[in-house]
């Protein structure tokens, strides 16, 4: 092997970066994912050099916005694309991202803006057909099918857009690099001219992204560090239910989510999604507890679900699903250890209605009565909903937000509320009967009256 300073091996997961070959990438642990890529000989341009300023000389910039009269995105992204953004759009295959992005692109140029649509991995004949299927019908929407950046480069000196749409960044390639599609240096260096380009001409660019068999961004992480926004759409494959989060926003909030429903003709809004994850029995079932979760600004109610069953085997079995498994390991050993529960003879099994994914604490007191009530197949007090972080010791901590989450629970019919005592002092929502708990004990002594 050339030891020239021009090859170096690169970690096709994460992106790490090596003089040498590794058998194991000593940051993300994956075997094996070291390819060797030649450095671009390329040299770059500096940019003009810009002395420092005193921060009260720095004028206030508000930024620009292009609203996508789609209500659900503008929320997410708080309240339009910003000019001159680098977005970043991944998801895994089929939930819906080209649908998305065709659907903002149509949105936009309707409203007089000049749109290129960049498809790397469909003919220009197939996207007109998903645009006709979504009744999308613009004199100013542009579709160019390549994956060269040479025919990118050139279609965007030439039309000079407002906004650009990438489908997807991991199969447009440089030919002027030496490596293969989708590798790191190609990524990477094509987010960097896509970067430039959107700063230096205040043009808005959206790429869609891959993700691993893991969930994660395919490509360098550094992907993921140099756009401005970064957004996640989820949904199960077997379920029309989509959810568009934020896990990086610049320009707003990463607290918001979007609902959508895939139908034939595209994706449909879902504003009024606060009681769109309950289920339709109205009796309380055993193991079922009604948590509200704060998603930013939105409160929506989700059933957490719980089934404790005798284990057959040697080692008890502990699924979690739409749930953080680290906070559930956490309630159960809470259980054993405060309330003397033995849990290390059951398989213990959590969900979520809906499919939704739940990460923030204030889950936990609902996780451990659902426990609970599945254990001694006892149901819960009817319309009520529970609310609360727990700590090592048992204790039951503030939640934030909990005027909206009850406001909500009661317009949804719930006229019981367990909260934290610690939040008893800010509670102004006369629409529920409180019960107020400082200790999990007392939280299953009046659920469950045990």
């Amino acid at each position: 092997m050339k030891k020239n300073g021009k090859n170096i091996f690169s970690c096709s997961e994460c992106g790490y970066q090596s003089i040498r070959w590794l058998g194991k990438c000593p940051d993300c642990g994956g075997w094996n994912t070291f390819i060797e890529e030649v450095i671009s000989r390329v040299g770059k341009k500096a940019a003009p050099f810009s002395p420092p300023k005193r921060i009260s000389e720095i004028e206030d910039e508000e930024f620009a916005r292009t609203p996508t009269t789609i209500g659900e995105f503008d929320r997410i992204s708080g309240g339009g694309i910003v000019y001159g953004s680098l977005l970043l759009l991944a998801g895994e295959p089929g939930v819906g991202k080209s649908t998305l992005v065709l659907t903002i692109a149509g949105k936009i140029s309707m409203q007089g803006k000049k749109v290129l649509y960049i498809s790397a991995e469909e003919s220009s004949n197939q996207v007109k057909m998903r645009a006709e299927r979504l009744g999308i019908v613009s004199e100013n929407l542009y579709i160019l099918s390549t994956t060269e950046m040479t025919f990118v480069r050139d279609a965007l000196e030439k039309l000079k857009p407002h906004f650009v749409m990438v489908d997807s960044i991991q199969t447009i390639f440089d030919p002027e690099l030496p490596t293969t599609p989708g590798s790191v240096t190609q990524v990477r260096e094509n987010a960097g001219f896509f970067l430039n380009y959107a700063k230096t001409r205040g043009c808005s660019i959206f790429l869609v992204g891959h993700i691993t068999k893991e969930g994660i961004i395919a490509g360098p992480k550094v992907l993921e560090h140099v756009v401005d926004v970064v957004l996640y759409f989820e949904g199960e494959m077997k379920s029309n239910m989509r959810i568009l989060r934020a896990t990086k926003n610049r320009f707003g909030s990463t607290m918001e989510i979007g609902v959508f429903s895939m139908e034939e003709n595209g994706l449909t809004e879902i504003p009024e999604a606060s009681s769109l994850f309950l289920p339709d029995l109205k009796n309380t079932l055993p193991g079922a507890v009604i948590f509200p979760s704060q998603e930013g600004s939105r409160t929506i109610l989700i059933e957490i679900q719980s089934l404790v069953t005798p284990t057959y085997y040697g080692v008890p079995k502990r699924s979690v699903a739409g749930l953080d498994y680290n906070r559930a390991s956490l309630v159960t050993a809470v259980l054993e250890k405060k309330l003397r529960f033995s849990l290390n003879s059951y398989d213990v099994y959590f969900n979520t209605g809906g499919g939704l994914r739940i990460f923030e604490p204030a889950a936990d007191l609902a996780i451990a009565m659902s426990c609970i009530s599945s254990l001694k197949e006892r149901q819960l007090i009817e319309q009520c909903v529970v609310m609360g972080e727990i700590a090592l010791t048992g204790e039951i901590r503030p939640v934030s937000q909990v005027n909206q989450r009850i406001r909500e629970s009661g317009r949804l019919g719930f006229s019981k509320a367990v909260v934290p005592e610690g939040n008893l002092r800010e509670i102004r929502e006369k629409s529920a009967q409180i019960y107020p708990v400082r200790w999990i004990k007392e939280a299953m002594d009046i659920l469950l009256k045990i």
